[in-house]
């Protein structure tokens, strides 16, 4: 990218999520952490939530859980952008095929291409990469049909799998090589499935886990708040969620 393009481009705010198995049993738990990440969102007047897969636990979980998550979503004044995961896996049976209709009003992106797809927020001069997955198997690669970058602004880049140490064959399921890593040139790469928050690399691209939104930073709740910069670069600061009881 140019240094004229890199100019142009505004700072942004992403807060990452992942793994926030809502509908898991009756704690409520996951609840209570995923509406203090919406809190976090709103006081932190973000540009984009992303749900980088696994937002609800199973393909089984009721209307209730639905309307309760959308509702929460409602509360956001900035686009929402998610994949699917391995408990919400996006075959005509994914709990995402109903949840739908509950938010077709709102900015709620679903990328659910199996191949990938992306979406471009124009008023934040950002693209976001993403594909589905419709089963989890050790033939599914998150990130293996990850387009060049666009030749402007701010491209990140969405994936839910297990970063593997090497190229050898793996009977892991939606494993992530590092091939797959080294041919990524996208500013920021949003990875979910791991339950804690890790930085993968740096550079060139800054590739990370934010961990279980319940479960991060050592069993107490947390979020990723992403910052892209066109003087600094992209930054990780995680932060702590502060939950209420959800009745």
């Amino acid at each position: 990218m140019t240094d004229s393009q890199l100019q142009r481009r505004r700072s942004l705010s992403l807060l990452h999520t992942s793994d926030c198995h809502l509908g898991t049993g009756p704690a409520r738990r996951q609840e209570a952490a995923f509406a203090a990440a919406v809190d976090l969102a709103i006081a932190e007047a973000v540009d984009v939530f992303m749900i980088s897969g696994d937002l609800f636990d199973h393909n089984r979980v009721g209307d209730d859980v639905l309307t309760w998550a959308a509702d929460q979503l409602a509360r956001l004044s900035c686009p929402v952008v998610m994949i699917a995961g391995n408990h919400d896996a996006h075959p005509e049976s994914s709990v995402l095929h109903r949840f739908g209709p509950h938010i077709h009003d709102l900015p709620i992106t679903i990328l659910d291409d199996l191949e990938g797809s992306t979406t471009h927020l124009a008023e934040l001069d950002l693209t976001v990469w993403g594909k589905s997955m419709d089963d989890h198997h050790p033939g599914f690669h998150p990130l293996d049909s990850l387009p060049a970058r666009p030749e402007q602004g701010w491209c990140v880049a969405m994936g839910h799998g297990l970063v593997m140490p090497d190229e050898t064959p793996s009977y892991r399921s939606s494993p992530i090589y590092p091939s797959h890593l080294d041919a990524i040139d996208w500013d920021y790469v949003a990875l979910g499935h791991i339950h804690r928050h890790q930085i993968i690399r740096e550079s060139p691209s800054v590739i990370a886990y934010s961990g279980a939104t319940a479960e991060s930073l050592e069993g107490e709740p947390a979020a990723v708040l992403v910052t892209l910069d066109p003087d600094t670069g992209v930054s990780l600061s995680l932060r702590e969620l502060t939950p209420s009881p959800v009745a």
